[in-house]
């Protein structure tokens, strides 16, 4: 029996995979177990687009799109050119909206495409959510395009006595919206996602930036963590579809030999995971080279709760191995308890302050008290440290606990991207790491705590090594994105529509 359409286009669609004739050379997409003219006979080589550039070729703007594609309004629709083999493959435009008056669409023939793993539509509230990569945006607007080139890593008799993190990529979208709301805690704009976009869509792009930067070949990466607390199903994992799309594990018949699971802790629920993945790489048994870790949150929000004025959207993934180690996690330090200061019951759309909770007994309990362990248990002073990182609900908090803690202005400030894409919730801590390491050298020390409502932090101290320097060409910085020019702002209705699909 045939598997169903649903999976067929699973298959076709996340990688735009296609088949080419090895005696004739023609390329055939969807893919064909043999080729038109040379019949039976040929042999036919898969190949996929995922990390590959194409061009416009032409398209129109769909002004009136039918019901799947309502929640888009309009967009540009088009034919996309892999000229090396020669393929055509329909398209969607993403991250662009259409004026409302008349454009001519040659403008935009020839220019670079990229492909992005995106959402096409959804069978109604209580049906599948269909993704494809068969959506490309524009090469030379806010997303560049990367090159996956795997690089031999060091042999293992090189290998470091403590496992750490061997690459990471951040992911924040191209929109933000500016904060004129008074009272707001620091935080003077935040990224939303494309109307296309949720938290699945940012772990998969997250997680593409990560392989990327740490060169490795995907199937050495045997279980994927995802953490997040806005995935799009209550019941099936972003987990499955992101090492799906990514390939990560050893590829059996459409499947993979890797495992790995979504996790929810509020927001620490992606670093709570960090001290597994590098246990992990370090245990025999496991018999894997990398765990892959990603926190990412399209941060929710009702209207006019004062959360709304904080929440981002974005997602930030890390690789942990023992080769090629950029920072060695050298310590960890939990502390737990249960204090119910943020909370969203089953079925409730939007979370909930728990009154008074929200500060001093909780989140400055937990991350003041786990900070200080971490220092104790290394026999630290804050002047050992030369960047401290804490999870970021607003800009004011992990300021003022950094402080408390000893800390000056020096080593907190670049830490705080909070100020310019919100509150990524599960992203939020691994957001702030990335941008830490985005300028971290050689020998500094990282005291990173996260924090996750019910409450519980994790303490973490990383070393920077030296090989951080010859990984940095292959990253998209925290502080690029956020400075993009090609970054777009829209308004509060658009901001509302866009991030709950109204």
């Amino acid at each position: 029996m045939s598997e169903p359409i649903t999976r067929r286009k699973i298959l076709v669609d996340y990688r735009i995979r296609a088949a080419i004739c090895e005696n004739c050379g023609r390329v055939y997409f969807p893919p064909k177990s043999f080729c038109d003219v040379e019949g039976r006979e040929s042999k036919m080589r898969p190949t996929d687009y995922f990390y590959e550039k194409g061009t416009f070729l032409t398209g129109s703007v769909i002004r009136v799109p039918t019901n799947k594609f309502s929640y888009l309004k309009s967009y540009l629709s088009g034919i996309i050119h892999f000229q090396n083999d020669d393929l055509k493959v329909p398209s969607r435009i993403t991250d662009y909206v259409p004026p409302s008056e008349e454009i001519d669409v040659s403008e935009f023939i020839g220019r670079a495409v990229v492909p992005r793993f995106r959402k096409t539509y959804e069978n109604g509230a209580s049906g599948l959510i269909y993704y494809s990569s068969l959506n490309f945006s524009f090469e030379d607007d806010y997303y560049p395009f990367q090159e996956y080139k795997l690089i031999k890593p060091s042999s293992k008799s090189e290998n470091r006595d403590k496992p750490g993190i061997v690459g990471y990529g951040v992911y924040i979208p191209k929109f933000r919206i500016k904060n004129e709301a008074p009272g707001v805690p620091g935080v003077k704009e935040r990224s939303l996602p494309f109307a296309d976009e949720d938290t699945t869509t940012f772990a998969v792009e997250a997680g593409k930036r990560a392989l990327i930067h740490s060169a490795i070949d995907c199937q050495w990466v045997k279980k994927c963590f995802v953490g997040s607390e806005s995935a799009p199903y209550a019941v099936n994992p972003s987990m499955s579809t992101v090492s799906q799309v990514l390939e990560l594990g050893e590829k059996y018949e459409g499947g993979f030999f890797s495992g790995g699971i979504d996790s929810q802790f509020a927001c620490k629920a992606a670093t709570d995971l960090f001290i597994d993945a590098a246990a992990l790489v370090a245990y025999p048994t496991f018999g894997g080279e990398y765990v892959m870790v990603i926190g990412a949150d399209n941060s929710q929000a009702a209207r006019g709760d004062p959360l709304d004025y904080t929440v981002g959207a974005g997602g930030t993934a890390f690789i942990f191995g023992k080769r090629d180690v950029i920072a060695t996690l050298d310590c960890y330090v939990p502390y737990t308890s249960d204090t119910p200061d943020f909370y969203r019951r089953d079925g409730e759309e939007y979370p909930k302050h728990g009154g008074r909770f929200t500060g001093i007994p909780a989140y400055f309990k937990h991350v003041g008290t786990a900070m200080k362990a971490a220092l104790k248990m290394c026999n630290f002073t804050p002047k050992d440290i030369q960047y401290v990182v804490n999870h970021a609900p607003n800009a004011k908090f992990p300021y003022q606990v950094a402080v408390e803690a000893g800390f000056d202005r020096e080593q907190i400030e670049p830490g705080l991207v909070v100020r310019y894409i919100g509150n990524l919730y599960s992203g939020s801590c691994p957001t702030a790491l990335a941008a830490v390491l985005d300028i971290a050298e050689p020998g500094d020390k990282i005291l990173m705590t996260s924090y996750g409502s019910g409450a519980g932090s994790d303490a973490y101290i990383f070393t920077v090594t030296e090989a951080i320097e010859k990984k940095r060409e292959r990253s998209i910085t925290v502080k690029e994105q956020i400075d993009n020019t090609h970054r777009q702002y829209v308004d509060y209705s658009t901001y509302r529509r866009w991030k709950e699909g109204e």
